[in-house]
């Protein structure tokens, strides 16, 4: 533009002469090209002045982005965003359909249709560092209680100060289970494995976590309430002991070039406390009821509580390479109980040691890279288009281990079963990121419990899921 002056005066000029030139009447040749020079400088202010309103906009732009807050969408959820990206809140969430199917009537149990998980939640990060989540569910058999165990999942506060030393307050899974720590979104099969039900579930307490060496070994130690095996609670109203949770998960050959073993990681995990109280029962893959401890609020009838030590034990690890995955773990819990009403064994005391454990493995038909964090399919599901999603294949062993001591004091051997031994094996349909199907099938033998139509026989249970998730 700095150029349009010359031009256009030596256009002026060219114009003039060529009017002269050609004949016509020029009285004034000189004045008429004075005039169009005063033109041309006008029309030169004005572009200059138009030149600097541009300029003026696109820095009132450039400003005005660099403090305008973003939204965006997609299949990592809702996010509102701050310019500098110090302030973020998103909105996330999964939903899973699910449906039980008995093959054997003699189960006292329905078929049925259900919500399992119905779980909205808020994420968000204040002044760049500083996490917070809360997770709720409206699932199914979610429920108030004295311990807020149902509607509210996950409620803290993560402070970020550095990828090695981070702090957790508040509500959110005890650093233990490989699988409970695992999000409920990316569960290879429709139920967990009975391991988990050995270990604690969501607890209130503060943590200290991080990661080293670029992410091959991730640490975590905190203190919590404490909670009965595969319990979960936020409000202690037990006792006024605590206990202590911690976790080494290392993988070894993350950051080396040995591509067949990056996948690998291995861990170990355990807690210890005092616990006092109330004591969980444990379910099949169908979540029947098949072992519980003598409960009772009768003065004369016998009633089972925890009391005294607890601890905990879990080593672990998975494999994965290409569409190929493996993952296992080993749980070992011993408590103290004791019989605290009347009746038969009376004021007896034992540490009872109950084990569990599984192996798992999938493979996906279509080719994608298998993970603990779930799947993400490349050619999402789309006829049109020739997109099929991806499709896995799952197969897991596991069991439960009662320790003998439990009978006949502490749980009753005609309704209890002693042991359960579980096989089961599915199909995932990913239709996309945020899609995913599930079917399975699952076998539980027992042992003990004859006179219990749940455990007298074997739980013969087809479990399907629809899910989304965002």
């Amino acid at each position: 533009m700095r150029n349009y002056p010359g031009r256009k005066l030596a256009l002026a000029s060219c114009a003039a002469t060529a009017v002269c030139v050609g004949g016509l009447t020029c009285p004034a040749g000189a004045q008429s090209i004075e005039e169009l020079r005063t033109s041309v400088d006008e029309l030169n202010q004005k572009i200059r002045i138009l030149e600097r309103k541009s300029e003026i906009e696109k820095e009132a732009s450039a400003e005005k982005s660099k403090t305008a807050p973003s939204i965006s969408a997609g299949p990592g959820g809702f996010s509102f965003r701050s310019a500098d990206t110090n302030f973020v809140l998103k909105l996330r969430g999964y939903l899973q359909a699910d449906s039980r199917w008995f093959v054997d009537d003699h189960i006292d149990a329905n078929d049925t249709f259900l919500l399992r998980r119905v779980r909205p939640i808020f994420e968000g990060t204040v002044f760049e560092k500083y996490d917070f989540r809360v997770m709720l569910d409206f699932g199914s058999g979610a429920n108030s209680s004295a311990a807020n165990n149902g509607f509210l999942q996950d409620a803290y506060l993560n402070a970020r100060f550095l990828p090695e030393f981070q702090l957790k307050f508040g509500k959110f899974k005890e650093p233990v289970g490989l699988e409970r720590l695992q999000s409920g979104a990316n569960l290879l099969f429709v139920e967990r494995a009975y391991p988990t039900q050995l270990l604690p579930n969501r607890d209130a307490g503060v943590q200290l976590h991080g990661e080293l060496f670029s992410g091959a070994l991730n640490y975590a130690a905190g203190i919590f309430n404490g909670v009965a095996d595969g319990g979960s609670g936020d409000f202690e109203t037990a006792d006024d002991e605590k206990d202590v949770a911690a976790r080494l998960f290392v993988h070894p050959f993350r950051n080396t070039s040995i591509d067949g073993l990056k996948g690998l990681g291995l861990g170990i995990a355990g807690t210890f406390g005092n616990q006092e109280g109330a004591l969980r029962s444990f379910v099949s893959p169908g979540q029947q009821r098949f072992f519980a401890y003598r409960t009772s609020t009768a003065t004369n009838a016998p009633n089972v509580e925890g009391d005294g030590d607890h601890s905990r034990l879990t080593p672990q690890g998975y494999y994965y390479w290409g569409p190929f995955g493996i993952f296992g773990e080993y749980a070992i819990s011993g408590q103290d109980v004791r019989q605290v009403n009347g009746g038969a064994g009376a004021g007896a005391t034992a540490e009872l040691r109950h084990t569990a454990w599984q192996v798992a493995v999938s493979y996906v038909l279509t080719g994608e890279e298998n993970s603990w964090r779930g799947i993400t399919p490349r050619r999402p599901f789309n006829p049109a288009s020739g997109g099929w999603g991806a499709w896995e294949l799952t197969a897991r062993y596991s069991e439960l281990d009662l320790d003998d001591d439990t009978f006949p004091i502490f749980a009753n051997p005609d309704t209890s079963a002693s042991a359960a031994r579980s096989w089961s094996i599915g199909v995932n349909w990913h239709l996309n990121r945020n899609v995913k199907f599930n079917v399975n099938y699952a076998q539980t033998d027992y042992e003990g419990g004859n006179l219990n139509p749940i455990t007298a026989n074997k739980e013969h249970v087809i479990l399907t899921r629809a899910q989304v998730s965002f």
